[in-house]
């Protein structure tokens, strides 16, 4: 692994390990000079897949792990205090309002990668493996939240659809790298990832995330109470 990969690598709590994929995605950034110092953290770094050249129309992902203080406040916000804060940590920003990939470790102590949305849109498991998550963002929306509300949807399909990034460099390595195919839609990655509204879902992720909510809503009213 390269600097950028080992300092991301050396944030994780125990119990949690950095991707081979997403090791590679983070030396292939580095490689192309696609380290950003960041505005929100003095002295912090983050990653992005292409430059950041105004006007900037590229995908929203903002590589970054968080540091187990802030991956812990981030989940506490989500689930409130206890042991489930300490099985997520966000590693990508996927969107402008809040949108988040992160890790997920579930019951068994599996690690996943899984999506994080404002408003509880998009909780689910990004595919199966890592090379999933990273085939999804070769889609070419400029959001992935987009694209999980639209899992049917082909970005730039519209003649006025201004969500389509065509990112080659990405792609290329991509598919040179690991001969990976690039999904046409979410759907052949995410069949149904569920929205805000959704009151059952087969996703784990998700299953799991409405549990802790439940629990901490029900914590809280008995403090009201």
């Amino acid at each position: 692994m390269g600097p950028f990969a080992e300092e991301m690598h050396a944030r994780l709590p125990a119990g949690f390990t950095l991707p081979a994929e997403i090791a590679a995605l983070f030396d292939w950034i580095e490689g192309r000079g696609l380290l950003h110092a960041s505005k929100r953290v003095a002295g912090d770094r983050f990653g992005t897949l292409q430059p950041l050249e105004a006007p900037y129309r590229g995908a929203v992902v903002l590589f970054r792990v968080e540091t187990p203080e802030e991956a812990r406040a981030y989940a506490e916000a989500w689930f409130g205090p206890g042991e489930a804060a300490g099985r997520i940590v966000p590693f990508a920003r996927t969107g402008a309002d809040g949108f988040y990939a992160a890790f997920w470790l579930d019951d068994d102590g599996r690690q996943h990668i899984v999506h994080l949305g404002s408003e509880g849109d998009g909780l689910c498991v990004l595919g199966r493996t890592p090379l999933d998550f990273l085939r999804l963002l070769a889609i070419g929306h400029n959001e992935l939240g987009t694209g999980l509300a639209d899992p049917h949807g082909r970005p730039g399909d519209e003649p006025d659809d201004d969500r389509l990034v065509d990112n080659p460099p990405f792609r290329d390595w991509l598919t040179r790298t690991y001969g990976a195919a690039i999904p046409e839609t979410v759907a052949e990655i995410v069949p149904s990832p569920p929205d805000s509204f959704a009151t059952d879902s087969d996703d784990p992720f998700w299953r799991w995330a409405r549990r802790q909510i439940d629990q901490r809503d029900a914590g809280a009213g008995d403090d009201l109470g």
